[in-house]
């Protein structure tokens, strides 16, 4: 195969309609819904060239909340097409991406015939962090190569990365004839990205290992639900592919899901007593009812998951993305939710208790009778957070900011870190401090 044949021509520009079907079908294939009205908005202001000022202006919304949307959009398109994409390059970007997929999809028939082979791939990136975004930058590269779309990892392993993947016959054998000929690798840091300095490949072969076989074999008997999931406790699913997997009342205690990818998967009831799901991806996720107790979920990311009456006691959910998560009634008690961010979480009724949440994010959140007792609150960001009724007896607020926050029957006996004159100012919006300072006649007004 010849060098130029993955190469680039000549960039043409991308028409509005262009654009918009592009980016539409990018955000189908990944989340499976199409372009929201708001999104579609925010493409074509792009398009236009506008700042998010105007657009703003014009859809009568908060500079802020467009930013966040386009923000989530472009993660969505950058995962897609391999290449961060921004608003500064969006329509160069694709217009690349474009281009790039018609050359390699040229005269290629579909290839639905999936092995039962597994090819193991072993290169070493020039890079330090390797983050999950990354890894599926290089796959996007490996499917351009081996002209086949489903080829992805079953299974990844860090040190000299090893990527366990299957795909079809005829993708998985490509790629092991490119490697064989020396031409694998040679493609692979012609097509990479900036942010990837340098690929090597150490091995493409097909794999006879039992574990990996066994791993592959697990995922797809989850998926196609012929597995007890009663079984499936310290099971490693590191790294897999179980978006939108039904995991109803399954039994995880102590699994291995770190990196995982459980987008949108059904996991109501699910016991996860202390499982590993760091780095993973929940977004989505129905978690309502779940035991987590003690699990870890460091720098997951649980967007818009519904974790109604979920039990996390104990979890770590250290600098989780919890925005927009529904944890109604959850129970979060001595959870650590250190720089956890939770805008616009729904925690009506939570327990959180005795939970550490310095410097997490709480802007806008629902916290209406939530349970916050003994809680440390140190640096924690709750501007226009709804506290009516909450309970902060002795909680730590040291460095909180309450500006804008409904703190009506919010309970502050005993909370400590609170000035004199933030005292005042939150007696007077209505909160209680259980001794006389709440003699409202001595308040001014």
């Amino acid at each position: 195969m010849m060098m130029n044949e993955l190469k680039m021509t000549e960039i043409k520009p991308l028409s509005w309609t262009e654009l918009e079907m592009l980016v539409n079908d990018l955000k189908k294939e990944h989340t499976n819904k199409g372009l929201t009205d708001v999104e579609t908005k925010i493409l074509k202001g792009v398009f236009d060239d506008k700042t998010y000022r105007d657009l703003a202006e014009e859809i009568r919304t908060e500079e802020q909340s467009i930013k966040n949307a386009a923000s989530s959009l472009f993660k969505i398109l950058s995962e897609q097409t391999g290449e961060k994409i921004g608003k500064s390059n969006l329509i160069t970007a694709l217009a690349r991406y474009r281009d790039n997929s018609q050359t390699f999809d040229h005269n290629n028939k579909p290839q639905t015939q999936q092995s039962n082979k597994v090819l193991e791939l072993v290169i070493e990136v020039g890079i330090d962090d390797l983050t999950p975004e990354k890894i599926d930058k290089i796959n996007n590269l490996i499917q351009k190569i081996a002209k086949d779309n489903t080829i992805k990892p079953i299974m990844k392993l860090k040190g000299s990365i090893r990527l366990f993947l299957e795909g079809s016959e005829d993708g998985l054998q490509r790629l092991a004839d490119l490697h064989q000929s020396g031409e694998l690798q040679a493609l692979l840091n012609e097509l990479k990205s900036d942010d990837i300095p340098e690929i090597i490949v150490k091995k493409a072969e097909f794999t006879t290992d039992a574990k990996v076989i066994k791993k592959a074999e697990l995922i797809k008997a989850i998926r196609e639900g012929t597995i007890d999931k009663k079984t499936l406790q310290q099971v490693d699913l590191s790294g897999a592919d179980l978006s939108e997997a039904d995991l109803i009342g399954a039994a995880l205690i102590e699994a291995d899901l770190i990196e995982a990818d459980l987008i949108e998967a059904d996991l109501r009831g699910a016991i996860l007593r202390g499982a590993f799901l760091s780095r993973a991806f929940l977004i989505e996720a129905n978690l309502r009812g779940a035991i987590l107790r003690g699990a870890f979920l460091r720098g997951a990311d649980l967007s818009r998951t519904n974790l109604s009456r979920a039990i996390l006691i104990e979890a770590d959910l250290s600098a989780a993305d919890l925005s927009g998560a529904i944890l109604r009634r959850a129970n979060l008690s001595v959870a650590i939710l250190r720089e956890a961010i939770l805008s616009g979480a729904i925690l009506r009724e939570a327990i959180l208790s005795g939970a550490f949440l310095g410097w997490a994010i709480l802007r806008e959140a629902d916290l209406r009778e939530a349970d916050l007792r003994g809680a440390i609150l140190r640096e924690a960001d709750l501007r226009e957070a709804d506290l009516r009724g909450a309970n902060l007896i002795e909680a730590n607020l040291s460095g909180a900011n309450l500006s804008g926050a409904e703190v009506e029957n919010a309970i502050f006996t005993g909370a400590t870190g609170i000035t004199p004159e933030q005292k005042q100012d939150l007696i007077r919006r209505g909160a209680i401090f259980g001794d006389n300072s709440n003699d409202r006649s001595k308040v001014l007004v």
